[in-house]
């Protein structure tokens, strides 16, 4: 019989859990920086708490890909002046992959968000030019999803070897 591990919630899970934020602790990565899964309406509020309180005020670098549950936006945020970091993960479902925007909290997330939108398809309510960055304006699908089959074309064809 196998019982399940709690992970304990790190500082800023702390805070947030006080703040009555529904999360989750994943504990830490290699780097040991704290890391907590949210709900996806719940990431705009969590950011500007804690550029507030805690004076995390730099988005580092926001990423996404297709989980078992949805598609997963992953951010790191962090504090300049005391060099503390915290990753963010919210997973919105494959049937309504959508997101609130960060852009009104961190301006730099527009390029990242754009990214997001173009590669997997999460679309991030409130925007302000939510266009394809990478792929041609015509591009059909979202080529990092999983059932994604890209176009058969002069440059993209199947490979056929000849013995």
């Amino acid at each position: 019989m196998s019982e399940e591990t709690t992970i304990e919630l790190g500082e800023f899970g702390k805070l947030l859990k006080e703040k009555n934020f529904k999360l989750k602790a994943l504990g830490a990565n290699a780097l040991g920086t704290e890391m907590i899964e949210l709900e996806p309406g719940d990431l705009v509020q969590v950011c500007k708490e804690l550029k507030r309180t805690k004076k995390m005020s730099f988005l580092n670098y926001m990423t996404a890909l297709e989980v078992k549950a949805g598609y997963q936006v992953i951010i790191q945020i962090e504090n300049h002046e005391t060099m503390e970091y915290l990753v963010l993960k919210a997973t919105a479902p494959k049937n309504n992959p959508t997101i609130p925007t960060l852009t009104d909290v961190f301006p730099n997330a527009n390029w990242f968000e754009r990214e997001a939108y173009d590669m997997i398809g999460i679309n991030f309510d409130g925007h302000p030019n939510l266009t394809r960055i990478l792929n041609p304006d015509d591009w059909e699908g979202y080529p990092l999803r999983k059932d994604y089959i890209g176009p058969v074309d002069e440059l993209n064809r199947p490979l056929s070897f000849k013995n």
